[in-house]
C-alpha cells in the first residue's frame, strides 16, 4: 500500500548527497555552496543543498507515490555513517563486514545521483529517435495501426512522420520506476567491483577537502585512449570523500593501504572532485580547498553523441534501403 493512504507522511524532498557526508564538510548545519555558473558563493544549510523533489519516488499500481526506496536508502545511510565514524576515529583497514556497509553506500551513491539519471534519459532519448528514423513511414503506419479502429491513411502517417522526426521539438525520459529498477542493477555492479579492489584511506591533519555535487569520482587512465571513457570497471582510481579530511581511493586489486595526505596530494584531489561536479561544489565555511584550483563549466549533458538520429533517417523504411543497397552492387 503507497504510503500516501495515511499510514505515514509521505517523504518528498529527497537528497541525492545524503546529509550524513554533507555534515562532514559543514560547520554543524551549515556549509559554504559554490555554484558552477559564476553564481555568489553562500552560506546554506544542509538541509536545502542537492535536494530534488520526489526524486526516488515511484509509482504503485494504483498510480500513487511511493518512497520506499528513500527510506532504503536512509536505512544503509544510517549502517554506513556508524563505520564512516569509525573510520574517522581511527580504524583501518576495514573488517570485511564493515567494508561490505561501505562499498554498498558507495555504489548507492554512485548510482543515485542525478547524472545517472540524465545518461540513461540521454540514452532513451538518442535510441527511440534513431529507431524512429530506421523504421521509417512503414514504422509509423504500423504504430498508427496498433491503435487505430479503421483504415489509416496517407495523409495521417505523413503528419505524424514529420512530428516524429523533428527530433529537436521532442524529449523523451525513462520513468522513476524504470530509473529505480536501473539504480538497483548498478548498485549491484558498482558493489561487486568495489569490493574486488583495493582501498587506501588517505587521512589529513592541516588540508581539507571539498565535495561535489556528484561525490564519487572516476580517475582515469593515463594509457588508454580517451575515446573509451572511464567508468567504474576501467578507472585507475575511484575516488569518495567521506570527511572533509579524509577520503577512500579505491585502487586496483589488493591490500587496502593508507595514501599518504600531503599538501600536493589534498590539491590533486580537490581538482578531480571539483571537476566530477556538475552544477555545485560545496565545502566547509573556514576552509579554502579551491585556493588555486580553476572550476569547470555547468555539465549539461552526460553523453558525447557523434552521430544524430538525422544521420539514420530511413523514410522508406528499412526494407526498401536494403533493396537499394542489393541491386547497386559491393562497393568498388
Amino acid at each position: 500500500m503507497s504510503k500516501s493512504s495515511g499510514k505515514s507522511k509521505l517523504k518528498r524532498r529527497h537528497h541525492t548527497v545524503p546529509r550524513l557526508l554533507l555534515r562532514r564538510f559543514a560547520d554543524g548545519e551549515r556549509l559554504i555552496r559554490v555554484p558552477l555558473d559564476g553564481g555568489e558563493l553562500r552560506l546554506c544549510g544542509i538541509a536545502d543543498v542537492t535536494v530534488h523533489r520526489d526524486f526516488y519516488s515511484m509509482r504503485d499500481a494504483s498510480g500513487e507515490l511511493d518512497d520506499t526506496v528513500e527510506d532504503l536508502l536512509a536505512e544503509l545511510e544510517g549502517k554506513a555513517a556508524k563505520v564512516i565514524r569509525k573510520v574517522i576515529n581511527g580504524m583501518w583497514p576495514l573488517p570485511i563486514e564493515d567494508r561490505a556497509i561501505v562499498a554498498e553506500w558507495i555504489a548507492a551513491q554512485h548510482a543515485r545521483i542525478p547524472a545517472a539519471r540524465a545518461a540513461h534519459n540521454e540514452m532513451a532519448d538518442q535510441l527511440g529517435k534513431i529507431l524512429i528514423a530506421m523504421g521509417g513511414k512503414p514504422g509509423i503506419r504500423r504504430r498508427l495501426e496498433e491503435d487505430a479502429t479503421g483504415p489509416v491513411s496517407d495523409e495521417e502517417v505523413e503528419a505524424l512522420w514529420e512530428e516524429m522526426t523533428d527530433f529537436d521539438s521532442y524529449y523523451t525520459e525513462m520513468s522513476v520506476n524504470d530509473h529505480m529498477v536501473s539504480m538497483g542493477q548498478s548498485m549491484k555492479t558498482a558493489y561487486e567491483v568495489f569490493m574486488q579492489r583495493s582501498w587506501g584511506l588517505c587521512r589529513f591533519q592541516r588540508r581539507t577537502l571539498l565535495i561535489p555535487d556528484h561525490p564519487v569520482t572516476l580517475m582515469g587512465d593515463a594509457t588508454m585512449p580517451s575515446w573509451r571513457g572511464v567508468g567504474i570497471g576501467n578507472a585507475a582510481a575511484i575516488i569518495m570523500p567521506i570527511d572533509r579530511r579524509a577520503a577512500i581511493i579505491m585502487a586496483s586489486p589488493g591490500p587496502d593501504f593508507e595514501f599518504p595526505a600531503t599538501t600536493k596530494v589534498a590539491k590533486e584531489l580537490n581538482h578531480r572532485l571539483a571537476w566530477n561536479a556538475r552544477k555545485e561544489l560545496f565545502h566547509h565555511p573556514d576552509d579554502n580547498p579551491l585556493d588555486g584550483i580553476e572550476l569547470p563549466p555547468v555539465r549539461e549533458r552526460e553523453m558525447e553523441i557523434s552521430q544524430l538520429p538525422e544521420s539514420f533517417l530511413l523514410p522508406d523504411g528499412p526494407a526498401s534501403a536494403s533493396e537499394e543497397a542489393v541491386a547497386e552492387g559491393p562497393a568498388a
